[in-house]
């Protein structure tokens, strides 16, 4: 049995990082260009998307026992990407904020039954969202601070 407090903690922890994060970003920022080719916009509509997804695939399985089908993350995230790149900085912030909040609700309400009956898929990252935002945004942080420092 997995103890679903510490995931809830983590989540919301990264989720206030992360809100934090959006806040201090300056139009610039968002168009700055990571090492991976991605604008900084890209990189936060990549979390948010993610984060969309998991709470659908929760609601999904919640509703009517469905368990979420593996999707081969290259291949979406790359046409993502391009589509990424037409989003106004306010909607990727926008997205961004909403995603995280109803990814962290939709674990919030699971019990630990539940739970414990969706992690025997090997599929903790679907409810430990904070992994993914934290990967993600720590090598956002690092880049912009290189950036910044570079002057």
């Amino acid at each position: 049995m997995v103890d679903l407090k510490p995931i809830i903690e983590d989540n919301k922890k990264e989720r206030e990082r992360l809100l934090a994060f959006l806040a201090g970003l300056k139009e610039q920022d968002f168009r700055r260009r990571l090492p991976n080719g991605w604008s900084v916009a890209v990189g936060l509509a990549h979390i948010a998307f993610w984060d969309f997804y998991q709470t659908t695939a929760l609601q999904r399985w919640h509703l009517n026992g469905q368990q979420p089908i593996a999707m081969d993350a290259v291949n979406v995230n790359e046409p993502l990407s391009l589509l990424s790149e037409a989003i106004p900085s306010a909607t990727v912030t926008h997205f961004t904020k909403a995603a995280a909040e109803m990814a962290d609700k939709e674990v919030e309400k699971l019990t630990q039954v539940q739970a414990d009956e969706f992690l025997k898929s090997g599929k903790e990252r679907s409810l430990h969202r904070a992994q993914h935002r934290r990967e993600h945004m720590d090598k956002i942080i690092k880049f912009l601070e290189s950036v910044k420092a570079k002057g």
